[in-house]
């Protein structure tokens, strides 16, 4: 199974392969940038602004990032993982505005989790025969599991022939959203080209 966030990043790849980036202001640390394909038009576009102490990038999601200890916010991405790369984990303390849209509930995360729990219950001669085709039936076929609440509960809910899910409380079925992801592929990809564009400058 593709993880979501290689699934991303494949697909940020793809859609900016052709993007080529627009200098809408550049003065020291205060900068506009727009990276888009030109057959494209807006579509699939985004924006890197800066100023010191802060990045606000907008593709479709708006993130806000500062950090006191950085006039220069393209040198925190830069030396905080390696080109072509993300950190999504140490970036997403920096943000400040849109913290709400940096983690959310992945269906694809809780699939993987109670598909795991279950064989490790039939393994472990834990769970009754066909437990697996009940809780494919129960929860993936029938049940209401495409927000979190709904998820927890159609588990909180299950029983067959004695069988439960038991405590839920420690299960987390959040993950970084597409949205957040996709906006950390698009300060590296910008910064990566304004480096490019800046060396072919100076050779």
């Amino acid at each position: 199974m593709i993880s979501p966030q290689t699934d991303i990043a494949a697909r940020f790849a793809a859609d900016t392969a052709s993007h080529q980036m627009t200098v809408l202001h550049d003065d020291g640390l205060y900068r506009h940038l727009r990276f888009a394909a030109p057959e494209q038009g807006r579509i699939g576009s985004f924006e890197l602004i800066t100023w010191p102490y802060n990045l606000v990038v907008k593709a479709g999601w708006t993130f806000h990032f500062d950090i006191d200890a950085t006039p220069d916010m393209f040198d925190l991405f830069r030396r905080t993982a390696l080109t072509g790369q993300i950190n999504p984990g140490y970036w997403s303390e920096k943000v400040r505005a849109g913290r709400d849209e940096i983690e959310g509930f992945d269906p694809n995360l809780f699939e993987e989790q109670v598909k795991r729990y279950v064989v490790h219950s039939i393994r472990e001669g834990e769970a009754p025969r066909g437990i697996g085709a009940e809780v494919t039936r129960e929860i993936f076929e029938m049940g209401d599991i495409f927000d979190e609440a709904n998820a927890r509960r159609a588990l909180a809910d299950f029983r067959y022939e004695g069988w439960d899910f038991g405590d839920l409380s420690e299960w987390d079925f959040t993950d970084y959203t597409p949205g957040f992801l996709h906006c950390c592929h698009a300060i590296r990809r910008g910064i990566d080209l304004f480096d490019a564009a800046r060396k072919q400058v100076a050779a």
